[in-house]
């Protein structure tokens, strides 16, 4: 009798396991689906917002403020979207919220007759749809023990729908026009927003979002809502030195991505911006799986380091290279570096923050690339007014701090 209780409870123990393995696969195959459908929209949509704030007559500072606005709202808030994910343990219904806020005031802009009215909408983008991004990386890192690999796997798919997006919004534009653009994009958005409610995700127990947001009197803004938080915990040390490395990087890459998209335009014209985008998505989708598997093997800090001097080397031939065919190859270039900066900085969020705070690490992650954004943008308006190829030359100092501050990071 012992001995066939011992069996059917082993057998429970097996079924439950298998049960478990299956809903996350199947998690794994919807967050897929959902994530390459947003990444469509957001490669359709992205390229041509310097575009169209230069068509409704917009400066080339005003281009940049256009990342700042929705940078520093990301910046604010991801961190405490973080929070409430964690603390509810919920992911998918800050997925679904952020992705379907994105996609309604892109919606909204193409409906907008002045350049001030695209950089209101994409700063209330930047505050709803930054409910999407701490949750989606920490759900991403709960379904898979090995973090470089998953996020590598993600990173690819999620690149592979941005360089559908990219080749789709460039035939778009050329025979629909921007504003239809901006209305399929929204569209797609909604489309993924439902596909992310599909996933299974477990009762966790904890406490309930209304008495987390709830309003109470006497609070001093949302630091005191977040008290007993990993805030302070993951802006010490080693983990404190690497969020400012990832700030300066991203101050670099604000500075050219805040204006590429009218350079190019400019440079080669209007048909070659989602084609060059198209072709960083490709290469990000390639080799995003693979090199995601490296980091598993040999550690996130070495390919970290292969990152930032990546971004060093593509932004220079950026500024050098006047050859559009050439140009194809340079952003071939970029591509693998930015999946190669994704996976290494996630992965090292995973592996160095414990589960139970892992959308706040991921938060901070998203809100110092967010907080790069704010700065890179400013400073890339205002020096492409004087040349491109100052601005791109210029993000050398950042990328050259950043490298040579990420050194001191333990391996």
């Amino acid at each position: 009798m012992k001995r066939e209780r011992v069996v059917l409870q082993g057998r429970r123990e097996k079924a439950g396991k298998l049960r478990k393995l299956q809903i996350k696969r199947k998690n794994v195959l919807i967050l897929a689906v959902a994530m390459f459908m947003a990444n469509v929209s957001f490669g359709m949509a992205f390229p041509y917002l310097g575009v169209y704030m230069r068509l409704l007559g917009a400066s080339m500072f005003m281009v940049g403020l256009l990342s700042v606005a929705f940078n520093l709202t990301s910046t604010i808030f991801q961190y405490p979207f973080g929070w409430l994910s964690d603390s509810s343990g919920n992911r998918k219904s800050f997925i679904a919220f952020g992705t379907a806020s994105i996609g309604l005031f892109y919606m909204v802009m193409a409906f907008v007759g002045s350049a001030t009215g695209v950089l209101l909408l994409r700063t209330l983008q930047g505050i709803f749809g930054s409910a999407m991004m701490p949750a989606h990386s920490a759900l991403i890192s709960e379904l898979s023990t090995r973090a470089g690999s998953i996020f590598g796997l993600f990173n690819s798919i999620e690149n592979a729908g941005y360089m559908v997006g990219n080749f789709l919004g460039s035939a778009i534009v050329r025979y629909l026009g921007v504003r239809k653009l901006f209305l399929i994009s929204g569209f797609l958005l909604f489309l993924s927003a439902g596909i992310v409610l599909l996933i299974r995700e477990r009762p966790t127990g904890r406490r309930s979002l209304l008495g987390i947001i709830l309003v109470q009197e006497g609070r001093k803004g949302w630091r005191s809502t977040v008290k007993g938080s990993a805030f302070r915990r993951l802006m010490r040390g080693h983990l404190g030195l690497f969020y400012v490395t990832v700030f300066l990087v991203m101050v670099a890459s604000g500075q050219f991505y805040s204006v590429s998209s009218v350079y190019f335009r400019e440079a080669f014209g209007e048909w070659s911006v989602g084609v060059i985008f198209g072709i960083e998505s490709l290469a990000a989708a390639l080799t995003g799986y693979f090199l995601g598997k490296l980091i598993d093997r040999h550690g996130a800090k070495r390919f970290y380091l292969t990152a930032i001097a990546g971004y060093g080397l593509a932004f220079l031939l950026y500024a050098l290279v006047k050859n559009v065919w050439l140009v194809f190859g340079v952003a071939f270039l970029s591509g693998v570096k930015w999946v190669l900066t994704i996976n290494s900085t996630s992965a090292y969020v995973a592996q160095n923050v414990k589960v139970g705070e892992r959308a706040q690490g991921m938060g901070m992650l998203n809100a110092m690339m967010s907080l790069g954004w704010v700065v890179g943008p400013l400073i890339g308006g205002y020096l492409s007014g004087i040349s491109f190829t100052l601005n791109f030359v210029g993000t050398l100092i950042p990328l050259g701090l950043a490298f040579l501050l990420a050194l001191r990071l333990p391996g």
